[in-house]
């Protein structure tokens, strides 16, 4: 297969293999594939109807996804066997879902190989894949309706926090991103993680192309570099907003940018909220209740009937929050390793 990096001029055949998969992880998002290339070393090939991606990341975010189209899957399944024993990666798979893992299952025959000679079998010592959990890739994914509303007893804490900041500020409003707020936009996103604080060189150091460049990024704490690799990717998510499909808002209070939030659409009616971010004393005061539903309610005028929040990446102030508006699903993710046959061969 001819692997490459992701491009702009992607998104249209990207969108239709995932749109024909029914795949609504937040992981197949085009605007996810395209803006975290870099982080995890993304590549994909399109192929025979098919998305393949490959991820050269670290623990789970690396290996093959599940292959992603229209057709069944057992011929693209072989086609990334074929290309792991060609190229030499180890044949594992990231980022699955229990429905595909369970094709994984089938097709790769858990617990049986058959012997080189091709007629007689043996068993497994141990299972020929191995599959480990973690729940911090698991999606949220929530009625938008219920966003939108926050309707029922169970948001009653949530109604809360929007009449508290509606009684501390009373003017505010949300505005859609468009060319005449793209900068309040990026001004949100520079404030919530301090950027100034990585150096004066930080709207430039996105590009890691030199060695003296190289040097400097291997120098940077891994607090730093993931702060400034969100920064990057919410720059480019700007800068290509339209020709990523993106939809976003910046809420305003009292005519000053205090949050901003950006999603797209995986599949039909299920939209990915890739960033949301309030500022200063407006997150103290209930302003990420009121962004969250008032984009939510934006998202149901545009056809949207879920709303996928993305992981929480292990972090438990983070699960709390995203568990407090009662998720729908919690779409579980798995690492699945493939081990060898004796000699080494990946099996067929």
């Amino acid at each position: 297969m001819k692997f490459m990096m992701p491009e702009l001029s992607n998104r249209s055949a990207v969108t239709i293999a995932v749109f024909e998969s029914g795949y609504s992880g937040s992981d197949a998002s085009f605007a996810n594939i395209y803006l975290l290339r870099k982080k995890y070393g993304t590549q994909i090939a399109l192929q025979d109807g098919f998305l393949f991606r490959y991820y050269n990341g670290a623990g789970s975010r690396r290996g093959y996804a599940f292959p992603l189209g229209s057709g069944e899957p057992q011929a693209a399944l072989a086609l990334i066997a074929k290309d792991a024993r060609e190229s030499g990666r180890p044949l594992e798979f990231c980022l699955v879902d229990e429905p595909r893992a369970q094709i994984l299952r089938e097709y790769f025959n858990t617990n049986r190989v058959v012997e080189t000679d091709g007629t007689s079998g043996k068993e497994c010592a141990e299972p020929l894949l191995c599959f480990e959990e973690n729940r911090g890739d698991s999606d949220y994914i929530y009625s938008a309706e219920g966003l939108a509303t926050l309707a029922g007893n169970q948001y009653r804490k949530k109604r809360n926090h929007i009449s508290r900041f509606t009684r501390t500020y009373g003017q505010f409003e949300l505005r859609e991103i468009s060319p005449a707020n793209i900068a309040d936009a990026l001004e949100v996103e520079k404030r919530w993680l301090n950027v100034e604080s990585l150096g004066e060189s930080s709207d430039t150091d996105c590009e890691c192309t030199c060695e003296c460049r190289e040097a400097a990024w291997a120098e940077r704490s891994e607090d730093e570099k993931s702060r400034l690799s969100e920064y990057c990717a919410i720059r480019e998510a700007i800068e290509h907003f339209d020709e990523l499909g993106m939809k976003g808002a910046v809420l305003y209070v009292g005519g000053v940018p205090s949050g901003m939030t950006m999603a797209s659409e995986i599949v039909p009616g299920v939209w990915d909220i890739h960033f949301e971010k309030v500022i200063d004393e407006y997150a103290e005061n209930g302003g990420y209740a009121i962004i969250n539903k008032l984009f939510a309610e934006r998202l149901v005028a545009a056809g949207a009937k879920f709303i996928n929040r993305e992981e929480d990446i292990n972090i438990e102030g983070l699960r709390k929050a995203k568990l407090s508006y009662y998720p729908q699903t919690i779409l579980d993710k798995t690492h699945v390793t493939c081990h060898p046959r004796e000699g080494g061969d990946h099996p067929d």
